[in-house]
């Protein structure tokens, strides 16, 4: 069975996905989207966005639908609950975790002055690759501006930031996983969003506070400990 994953490296949700088909022990092609394959992409995709994944010919997008699509088709080791009450409970922390957590790791990386020059170095200093900086940077402060994020005070957002953390601290207070014992498919939309955030100054400073994240990190690390040959 042949998989491409069109990929953005520093992106959470082709993060999430890359661990999921690490952790069950897949092997796949990266394409970095960044160029030519980028038309590829817009062209079988009206979704137009990463992660795609390919397989055998087949092109899913949207890391939830890539993530249940890798479950039906490599079921072991699971990572969705069999217990119903579970899976609902997976599905909507994975779902806070890409739509709450996921703006404010935006703020933090796009627009807060310290992770801006992170952005620029990502893209590159080629014609392409300002181009794609310059349109995105338009893209996600609209989106804030929209959501509700980019409209607050920076005091405002990194309030939001420390209550969401707690909560996650207060979860994982009595057990190493976010429903218990096993990681499921809400543990890697979770962890992909706190190494997203690991990495700007400021949420990276503000994360660094919150020891009992910084173990659970260390945990979903350690799922895949051996890199898996990459086509």
């Amino acid at each position: 069975m042949q998989l491409r994953l069109f990929d953005w490296a520093p992106s959470p949700f082709c993060l999430k996905v890359r661990a999921i088909l690490a952790y069950k022990g897949v092997s796949f092609e990266r394409v970095a989207v960044l160029g030519p394959s980028l038309m590829e992409l817009l062209r079988r995709s009206n979704v137009g966005k990463v992660p795609a994944l390919e397989i055998d010919g087949r092109l899913i997008v949207d890391s939830t639908d890539i993530a249940h699509e890798i479950e039906r088709v490599f079921p072991e080791p699971a990572i969705l609950p069999e217990d119903s009450h579970l899976r609902g409970l997976s599905h909507a922390l994975e779902d806070w975790s890409d739509e709450a957590l996921y703006f404010l790791g935006l703020y933090f990386q796009w627009i807060e002055p310290r992770g801006k020059p992170m952005v620029r170095r990502a893209f590159g200093a080629t014609p392409l690759g300002i181009a794609a900086r310059l349109f995105y940077q338009c893209r996600i402060a609209a989106q804030l501006r929209g959501q509700g994020t980019g409209r607050k005070s920076l005091d405002q957002i990194t309030a939001d930031l420390r209550r969401e953390f707690g909560a996650l601290t207060a979860i994982l207070a009595e057990q190493p996983y976010l429903l218990g014992q096993t990681p499921y498919l809400c543990d890697f939309a979770v962890n992909a969003q706190l190494v997203y955030m690991s990495r700007p100054p400021a949420s990276a400073e503000i994360l660094h506070e919150f020891t009992a994240l910084g173990a659970y990190m260390e945990r979903m690390k350690a799922l895949r400990p051996v890199a898996l040959p990459e086509r």
